[in-house]
């Protein structure tokens, strides 16, 4: 009995590992212009974050204007989490979903628990979004 207990607690530990998207497929889906769809504060939707969006480069600058303003930075990939740094809101995010089409993440600013669902904004290469 403690052998099958045993066994079905590392098939469920695999299992949830394997659904987990790991650092490099993040790295090469965030890539690009992404574009609020909906924003939640404290469960609700908020429209003061309408026009959000973020904007991927893969050397790891950042554009984005969820400080309220258009803004360069810089983000890091750590595991599920965007680390956003050099800009006024220096954040961490986590990637709760994320494809070609959408990401979701969330975050905690000032003590509000926040949500963005976002979607793939133009179709920029992403070198020509920092020019």
């Amino acid at each position: 009995m403690k052998k099958l207990s045993i066994l079905c607690l590392l098939l469920v530990l695999t299992v949830f590992a394997a659904c987990r998207k790991d650092n490099s497929e993040i790295a090469q889906l965030i890539v690009g212009r992404w574009e609020v769809q909906e924003a939640l504060r404290n469960g609700r939707p908020t429209e003061s974050l309408a026009d959000l969006y973020f904007e991927f480069a893969p050397d790891g600058k950042l554009m984005t204007n969820v400080s309220g303003v258009p803004e360069e930075g810089m983000y890091e990939l750590k595991g599920e989490k965007v680390l956003q740094r050099n800009i006024r809101f220096e954040g961490d995010y986590n990637v709760l979903e994320i494809s070609s089409e959408k990401l979701v993440m969330t975050t905690e600013i000032q003590g509000f628990a926040f949500r963005f669902t976002l979607g793939k904004g133009n179709n920029a290469s992403p070198e020509e979004l920092f020019q």
